[in-house]
């Protein structure tokens, strides 16, 4: 696969046991050799954004999030502060990938989670990645914050769950998001699924600034799949894929249109400075 231009950048919304639909909008787009430059990622979307960001093909990544089970990657507690601990994604991330950091990623790449005690939004561009996406993935009533740095982080879906601003201020010229809400919601069986379609619900109804600020957004059809059954993980991917494949198009007329990035600009000018 040829190496594009640091010029597309995607961003990657939450989304929970949905998140597979990611992979296969990446497969998609990395058929037709585009390869983004730039890569973020909100909650689900940031582990997807950060298996690969370091490598792992689609498929690849498909098939870890098949394994995944939401209670044997938590542990149940009883603290005040949320009803999980997810002090376990962290570990799975480093189980699959190792004890990295944000800046080695092969693609650029941030993670957005959020300060729940000030309401700031927080980008994780270096640093530890298992403890970015364990910020990045707590959603609130759920999981208990992630104390780093003396912060309370929980799930960056509450400041910004696709997070197009994001990848503009590292610098892409063409920036797509990709939105997995609105997808409906089923009756909860449970007091987790009570809080998660709390949460989605009012996500989605305060997204509409975000996709404006978008190039274009990639919405899978995502309706009636279940935000906490991992159990249409080939279903989800190849929605994810379908939705990649009709804005193929779409996308490089807008590369065609857009000149470098700014970080290409200033890698261009530094090679030539050392030429001279």
């Amino acid at each position: 696969m040829k190496e594009e231009p640091r010029t597309l950048g995607l961003a990657l919304g939450g989304g929970a046991f949905r998140g597979t639909a990611h992979l296969g909008v990446l497969k998609a787009l990395e058929e037709e050799g585009l390869r983004p430059g730039f890569l973020c990622g909100t909650s689900a979307g940031a582990m997807a954004a950060a298996f690969y960001a370091f490598g792992m093909a689609p498929e690849e990544i498909r098939n870890i999030a098949r394994n995944l089970r939401w209670l044997k990657v938590t542990n149940l507690t009883f603290s005040k502060l949320g009803l999980l601990s997810n002090n376990e994604i962290g570990k799975f991330i480093e189980k699959y990938l190792g004890d990295v950091l944000i800046e080695d990623s092969s693609i650029p790449l941030a993670i957005v989670a959020a300060d729940i005690s000030t309401g700031e939004k927080v980008v994780f561009k270096t640093g530890s990645l298992a403890d970015a996406i364990m910020a990045s993935t707590c959603i609130p009533g759920v999981f208990m914050p992630a104390q780093i740095n003396g912060r309370m982080l929980v799930d960056g879906a509450i400041v910004e769950n696709v997070p197009v601003k994001v990848l503009k201020d590292m610098g892409a010229k063409v920036c797509i998001g990709v939105d997995l809400g609105s997808g409906g919601y089923r009756q909860p069986e449970s007091m987790v699924e009570v809080l998660l379609n709390a949460f989605s619900i009012a996500i989605d109804r305060t997204i509409h600034h975000q996709r404006d600020q978008a190039d274009l957004i990639i919405k899978p059809s995502l309706a009636g799949y279940s935000l906490t059954d991992s159990g249409n993980s080939i279903k989800l991917y190849a929605e994810g894929y379908r939705s990649g494949i009709m804005v193929l198009d779409e996308i490089k007329n807008l590369l065609d249109k857009a000149g470098p990035s700014s970080l290409e600009v200033l890698e261009q000018k530094f090679r030539s400075w050392l030429e001279t």
